[in-house]
This record gives C-alpha cells, sequence and structure tokens, in this order.
C-alpha cells in the first residue's frame, strides 16, 4: 500500500483526491481548528495532529512514501501584499522541508507542493528558487506542473505543483481546459435569490463596461449562469462580472474580492445572488463530503482554501503513481 502524510491538510481534500486512486494517509497536520473539525467529520481524527507546524520536528512524522503541502498562500498574492517567504504565513513551507531534512533516511521518496501562482514570481521569483534549491539540496530532482481546474469543474483556478522525487521524474503535459464546462451544471435551481432593490443596488456598481456585457447576457435567448466578485474600490463595493459562464477561483470567504455571486441572465431577465455551500462544493469536487460540524460559512471558507479534488486525482493517476510505483 502507498502511504502519504499531508502537511498544510486543511479540511482534507487533499486526502479526498489521493483516496481516488488508492494512497492512504497516515499522517496529517493544520493548525486551523475549525477546517480540523471538518477533516475529523469526514475522515476521523486517528491520523490528524491539530498543532502549528513549527512544533513538529522529525521524529513526529511516520513512515510513508509521499509527502504533501498545500501552504498558505496569503504572502504570495495581494491579500499578502506579495511578502513571500518573508509572510509569516507563507513562510511556514520552510518549515516543512526543516521536517524532510530532520527525518534523513525516513524522508519520503517523492514529495509535492501546492500553492497559488504568484509562489513562481514572489519577490521576483527568488522564494521558487530558494524552495527548487531546497529540496534538491534534500537530494529530490524537482519538476513542476501548472494544472487549471477548469479542466475538470467550471471554476477558473490555476495552481502551480512543485514536484520533487529521489529518481527520475518526467512530468506529462497538464490536461486542457474544457470550454464546455459551465456554472449552470453545478448551479441550484432554487436559492436566495436577491430582492429588487438589493439588485438594483448590484446593477449600479457595475462599471459601462460590466454594464454592457450584463446587458449583452440578458438578451440571450437562452438563460446562463456567470460567477461574479465583490470587489472595493476607493472605499466602496463594486462588482465584476466574469466574460464566461463559469466561477473565478474560490477564495476564502472574509470580505471583500473573496465574496462570489452567481449572476443568472437571459431572456430579458435577471437574477443575482450569493453562492451557496453546495455550489462551493461543487465547484471543488467535494459535493460528496460533510460539512455539519462547522457553519456554512467556515465550510466555504475551508473549500476556498483548499485544493480541487478531481485535480488532485488527475495529479496522482499520472505524476504521482508512476513514480511511486517504481
Amino acid at each position: 500500500m502507498i502511504c502519504a502524510i499531508e502537511f498544510f491538510a486543511g479540511m482534507g481534500l487533499m486526502r479526498a483526491g489521493l483516496e481516488c486512486v488508492g494512497i492512504k494517509t497516515v499522517f496529517a497536520n493544520d493548525i486551523d481548528i475549525t477546517k480540523a473539525k471538518l477533516y475529523a467529520e469526514n475522515w476521523g481524527s486517528e491520523e490528524l495532529r491539530v498543532c502549528d507546524i513549527r512544533a513538529l520536528d522529525g521524529d513526529d512524522i511516520p513512515n510513508a512514501d509521499l509527502v504533501t503541502a498545500s501552504f498558505p498562500c496569503t504572502d504570495m498574492s495581494l491579500a499578502g501584499k506579495y511578502k513571500g517567504l518573508n509572510g509569516a504565513q507563507s513562510g511556514l513551507v520552510l518549515d516543512f522541508l526543516r521536517i524532510l531534512d530532520e527525518m534523513e533516511d525516513r524522508a519520503p521518496r517523492t514529495l509535492m507542493i501546492e500553492n497559488v501562482m504568484g509562489f513562481l514570481t514572489a519577490n521576483g521569483g527568488r522564494d521558487w528558487e530558494t524552495v527548487v534549491n531546497g529540496i534538491q539540496k534534500l537530494g529530490y530532482e524537482a519538476a513542476h506542473l501548472i494544472v487549471d481546474a477548469s479542466a475538470f469543474v467550471p471554476q477558473s483556478r490555476a495552481r502551480v505543483f512543485l514536484f520533487g522525487h529521489k529518481g527520475t521524474l518526467e512530468l506529462p503535459e497538464p490536461p486542457e481546459i474544457r470550454k464546455d464546462l459551465r456554472l449552470a451544471s453545478i448551479a441550484e435551481e432554487d436559492g436566495d435569490w436577491w430582492s429588487v432593490d438589493r439588485l438594483s443596488a448590484f446593477l449600479q456598481t457595475l462599471s459601462p463596461i460590466q454594464s454592457k456585457r450584463v446587458s449583452r447576457y440578458q438578451r440571450r435567448f437562452w438563460p446562463g449562469y456567470y460567477g461574479a466578485f465583490r470587489r472595493t474600490r476607493s472605499g466602496r463595493p463594486v462588482w465584476e462580472v466574469r466574460a464566461d459562464e463559469r466561477a473565478g477561483a474560490l477564495r476564502t470567504t472574509r470580505g471583500g474580492s473573496a465574496r462570489q455571486a452567481i449572476v443568472r441572465a437571459g431572456r430579458g431577465e435577471i437574477a443575482v445572488r450569493w453562492m451557496s455551500l453546495t455550489e462551493y462544493a461543487r465547484l471543488q469536487g467535494a459535493e460528496h463530503l460533510r460539512y455539519d460540524s462547522v457553519t456554512p460559512s467556515q465550510a466555504m471558507f475551508a473549500l476556498g482554501d483548499a485544493v480541487c479534488v478531481p485535480v488532485i486525482e488527475w495529479l496522482a493517476k499520472h505524476c504521482l503513481l508512476p513514480v511511486l510505483r517504481q
């Protein structure tokens, strides 16, 4: 049996993808108590260690074939002012490397690190080089792949996956984006659609370009569904509607641009509402999981901060299993 260790495990969507191909998780770590509740609800708490990664050392970690790290992305983006590894959160990936170093000969032969696209460019690319050089010094050959969740679900969510393997490492071409995937396929028919007054307020925040786009959607014969983000510009909320029938990348629901809504338009009509927990789960390929242990907003926060399950399943089949079976 192939066994895995998960750092920054969150609510367990990395595990969900790996288990699709028979990879068993033997140890998982995360500091977030709310995400840990979801992890335990779906996978049990036997393998889960809820603590700061800085409190762990190599002796705390069991033997395994694979180790993953979906480390915090905050400092790799605008939200974290692009501090990169100098930030308190994204810099924790260095503790991941420290633990592998402390495991010495027991360190897994294969690793996979996941993060946002900003990981490639933070601090002029120096942070990426630091991590790549770090895993190479530990004896791993390094290679990376960029995969967009829109190859599997109607969500634009490009992520970079950095692989390390103690042996020959060759990666396939990434899966192609599927243009036939539309938000309508995951949208709930019912829902708390906004009142006339709230809809009017939404429309008034649109820029001329956005307003023209929405009007065009409204005139279409067949109704369509479109993702919309609320952003803050000059201290006031404004809305931006996507130019395709997809959702934008789900984010942690903590105000500002993190709030995503669904626009339904066509046949002269238009309706808007917040995206639901069910829709968040479907967009992450996690609709089969349970969410009763936390509030809907907490669950959406965890989902927005997680990996997309079918992406992980694809990577496990096409990138990880071939090297793990060598």
